[in-house]
């Protein structure tokens, strides 16, 4: 299999992973391995399919994102969306600290696909719990800075390979009193400073730039992501959040006991 085909599919991979509650890393920790040792640990690309999904991320909530940015100019004002933008920024700062404070620690788990595959089935109680405490109702439209902070660790925590972090902070959005499509939201804003801030501090240490493989990576998590999108708020709309505990639990299982075997 040519590099292009296989960059293509591990950026559809990380697309509909990195959205759905399942760990986009943990899959391309284990995916990655099975395509030889060019691609293990190859951070380069990394860096180019997360810029993918945080590209989708942008494209798909431009509308608030914008609103956000108006919120927070002196002559369109708003307490509401201005106190989210606050909140936005205590939520990476602590991720951010915590990021930076464990990187070397997080980066060697990398290397480790049986610790990742124990890290889903955590995944999958995570959403398990965030399907029994899902809301329809709740804090919708702003966030405390104490609930900025909570969600902010874990986050940070979901650094590690195979803790997911959309599922990780959807679990705390729903679990400290968030609206669960409201937690989604504020998930998904919160991981474009996350993600641009940790694809640059890995970028700026390189010398190489981005070839055709890592574009195209690129270009396939961006397509793919933008449609996983849909597919999680739409599970989130019909209360079927519970089918990514299973396939948590299922993949990571499968993985523990064939590495037994």
């Amino acid at each position: 299999m040519s590099n292009i085909l296989v960059a293509l599919f591990l950026g559809l991979v990380q697309g509909l992973t990195e959205f759905l509650p399942v760990s986009s890393s943990g899959h391309l920790v284990i995916l990655q391995g099975f395509f030889g040792k060019e691609w293990t640990g190859n951070v380069l690309f990394d860096v180019s399919v997360h810029l993918g999904t945080t590209l989708a991320v942008i494209v798909y909530f431009s509308r608030e994102l914008v609103g956000l940015i108006r919120g927070v100019l002196p002559w369109t004002w708003d307490r509401e969306k201005a106190n989210t933008v606050l909140g936005l920024f205590v939520t990476t700062i602590v991720t951010g600290i915590i990021g930076l404070t464990f990187k070397s620690r997080f980066e060697a788990m990398f290397s480790m696909p049986a610790l990742v595959a124990l890290m889903l089935l955590v995944t999958g109680l995570l959403n398990f719990i965030t399907e029994l405490r899902y809301r329809h109702t709740g804090i919708s439209g702003q966030v405390s800075i104490l609930n900025a902070v909570i969600i902010g660790i874990f986050q940070g925590v979901a650094i590690i390979p195979g803790i997911s972090r959309s599922g990780s902070t959807i679990f705390a959005g729903v679990i400290i009193g968030m609206d669960a499509l409201w937690a989604t939201q504020y998930s998904f804003l919160a991981s474009i400073p996350a993600i641009l801030g940790a694809a640059l501090l890995e970028y700026t240490g390189m010398t190489q730039a981005l070839s055709v493989v890592d574009l195209a990576g690129m270009f396939s998590s961006f397509i793919v992501g933008l449609i996983s999108l849909r597919i999680l708020v739409w599970t989130l709309k019909k209360h079927r959040y519970f089918i990514f505990a299973v396939y948590c639990w299922l993949v990571g299982s499968v993985y523990l006991v064939s590495g037994v075997l």
